[in-house]
């Protein structure tokens, strides 16, 4: 499967700005690709102005779903929105057939995040192509509990865990580690996409977005990536030889 990770700068609290700027890059993404990912609160910035939530819903998920639409694929990343009055860092993933929802459970107590948003409850494990996804957004990457996967009946819960993220370059020793961390325990690819430039607070961000396997190596960007859009190639062949190589899941 062909992935593309979208990491750019983002303009916090501009909507309109960072709505331009990511349909001028999508556009020049390849026609091949069947997935692309965007990172968290790709159109607001990582900030806690729930004014900005309606805004961010339908606009944010106009763009999505038309991209998925221009470019037959998947579409993923995250917004904040409202809902019956109370306001989510929700991370969508949409395809052709599908809309799928997961509302981030772990709020940054650091940030107003914790203060504005309200957390999430349910993992979400989405369908795209012959992979099962699971939807994880930034901060929840630090806690291996609610990432835990599993296996019954022989199949796993999930191939793939996504986390679309804001993580500062102060803090991008651990992003690489637990993301490496996190695909060896649960024995799937992981996928991180950060943002990068630097944000309203002055914090500053240098994507180091990537792709992890199930041995917790990270693997190379194609060679017609960019600094914006990174391609990926995976393979679902690959993780099941690797999974019956070596079988820890039959221990959890």
């Amino acid at each position: 499967m062909l992935i593309a990770l979208v990491q750019t700068a983002i303009k916090d609290f501009d909507i309109e700005s960072n709505l331009r700027y990511f349909t001028k890059i999508c556009k020049d993404i390849s026609s091949e690709v069947e997935w692309i990912i965007l990172p968290e609160m790709f159109i607001t910035g990582f900030v806690a102005d729930t004014s900005l939530s309606i805004q961010s819903k339908a606009k944010g998920l106009e763009f999505m779903r038309n991209l998925s639409k221009q470019k037959e694929c998947g579409v993923e990343g995250s917004l904040m929105v409202e809902e019956d009055g109370k306001y989510y860092n929700r991370h969508y993933l949409i395809t052709d057939t599908a809309e799928f929802m997961y509302d981030k459970q772990k709020l940054f107590s650091l940030s107003k995040e914790a203060e504005a948003l309200c957390a999430g409850n349910k993992e979400c494990i989405a369908r795209l192509g012959d992979y099962n996804v699971s939807l994880r957004t930034c901060y929840d990457l630090r806690f291996a509990d609610i990432c835990k996967n599993g296996y019954s009946n022989g199949r796993f819960k999930y191939d793939i865990m996504t986390f679309v993220a804001s993580w500062p370059k102060s803090r991008s020793e651990q992003w690489k580690i637990l993301l490496k961390a996190r695909a060896i325990e649960n024995m799937c690819y992981v996928i991180g996409v950060n943002r990068v430039g630097k944000d309203a607070n002055g914090l500053e961000y240098v994507g180091e977005s990537c792709v992890i396997n199930s041995k917790g190596e990270e693997l190379k960007p194609l060679e017609n990536s960019t600094q914006e859009i990174l391609y990926y190639d995976i393979s679902k062949e690959y993780l099941d030889s690797m999974r019956k190589k070596f079988p820890v899941y039959m221990d959890w």
